[in-house]
């Protein structure tokens, strides 16, 4: 019985610690890793950053403090040595000189403190204040100047900056001391009346700003415009085409006054071919069917609303030829159905497709295929337009010259020039 009595003593005595391996060790190696240094001046929010090492190999949370007061905790419980992190607003910390420390935690409850850091919390920053914008001017002609002023304090004491921008942002005016109080704004050359916003941004350098504006009206004085700059020639290439070909067209221009320019491309005779994007810098024009070769001036005429300039370029336009512009077309299209198995007779394959063209169909098609000098009679205008006689050339492909009409231009005119075999 003695005996039982010293062995429950000892499991007594071992569950209050005597002789036991219950943890009584804090971590060690507590320290502020990032988010201060040491005499730093501080304000806004902080990610503040801590490393603890701990002899069961966790540490279960760290808390940041300032003056004592805890300002953020994490308390993600982490490995050894790993980094633990929180977010401090400083604003809640009163401002003056202070120390940081962090705690760091393990499981069993044993905790240690970090070295301080002595820091300065700065007061909440305040955003400068404003008076009211002012011009000498609520009202300018283009090309004149308005000066500009803006009275700003600061409640912290910070210096401040100033930046200058207008709106709209083109064309654009010019700031002179854009960094001042007081500037000048020389306003743009513009097309028409235009009624600007002046705005400053005023900041303290503390992430505080405010901003004022004041609006002045530009008026535009015709006298003062500034015609646009075009290049003296029309890039055009080739310069020579046949008809219903397509010729590239660009015209380069700029406003010195940075007006918008506006484009238009025309033709002398008027009306003849077709334009692609009539109204760009860029354009493209389609000659019309023709019996004859002839000459047209492409013209274009740039605008800035105001004033405008024009330019024109000469474009000779030829009568095609059959063997170079008009048998391709069908060896490309129409001569796997039209050959010398072809039931209508007509042979469209190289070296005997004029013969055919020359000679008149037969059935419900009679009459001539081709009639020089008069296209609305010949068969081969009626087939490809989808009048009448049969099926729409080219076979399985009946929008073809719909969609290429620049071909259809060229064999009409093929056609009124006499339909030679050339």
């Amino acid at each position: 019985m003695k005996t039982l009595r010293l062995i429950a003593g000892c499991l007594v005595l071992g569950m209050m610690g005597c002789g036991g391996d219950a943890d009584s060790v804090a971590p060690v190696d507590v320290r502020v890793v990032e988010g201060v240094t040491p005499g730093e001046r501080v304000s806004g929010s902080r990610i503040l950053r801590a490393t603890a090492e701990d002899n069961s190999g966790t540490v279960a949370r760290v808390e940041f403090s300032v003056a004592g007061s805890p300002v953020c905790v994490d308390d993600i419980a982490r490995r050894s040595g790993a980094t633990f992190s929180c977010t401090w607003d400083s604003s809640t910390t009163p401002p003056g000189d202070h120390q940081l420390t962090v705690k760091a935690q393990d499981a069993a409850g044993n905790s240690a403190l970090s070295a301080p850091v002595s820091i300065t919390v700065l007061a909440a920053n305040r955003a400068p204040s404003l008076g009211p914008v002012t011009t000498t001017h609520q009202t300018l002609d283009e090309g004149s100047t308005a000066s500009l002023a803006v009275t700003a304090t600061d409640p912290d004491g910070d210096t401040l900056t100033y930046t200058w921008t207008q709106s709209p942002f083109a064309p654009l005016g010019t700031f002179a001391e854009g960094s001042n109080a007081t500037p000048s704004w020389t306003a743009p050359f513009i097309s028409r009346d235009t009624a600007f916003l002046l705005k400053v941004t005023v900041s303290d350098g503390r992430g505080g700003s405010t901003q004022g504006t004041v609006s002045v009206t530009v008026v535009n004085v015709p006298a003062l415009n500034q015609a646009p700059s075009v290049d003296l020639d029309i890039n055009v290439d080739p310069e020579g085409i046949v008809a219903g070909e397509t010729v590239p067209l660009f015209i380069s221009a700029r406003d010195p006054d940075g007006d918008p320019l506006t484009y238009s491309w025309t033709t002398e005779p008027p009306g003849a071919g077709v334009f692609t994007s009539p109204e760009q810098a860029s354009a493209e024009w389609r000659s019309g069917e023709l019996k004859e070769p002839a000459t047209y001036k492409l013209k274009v005429t740039v605008s800035d609303g105001t004033s405008s300039e024009s330019r024109s370029v000469d474009v000779q336009v030829g009568v095609p030829s059959y063997a170079q512009d008009i048998e391709p077309l069908w060896s490309a299209k129409c001569s796997s159905c039209h050959n010398e198995n072809s039931p209508e007779g007509l042979n469209l394959q190289v070296g005997k497709s004029h013969a055919s063209l020359m000679a008149s169909g037969g059935g419900a098609c009679a009459g001539p295929r081709v009639s020089p000098g008069h296209p609305e009679e010949s068969l081969l205008v009626r087939r490809i337009s989808g009048e009448e006689c049969g099926i729409r050339m080219p076979m399985g492909d009946s929008d073809y010259f719909d969609l290429n009409q620049g071909e259809f231009t060229r064999i009409r005119s093929w056609i009124l020039a006499g339909a030679l075999d050339n």
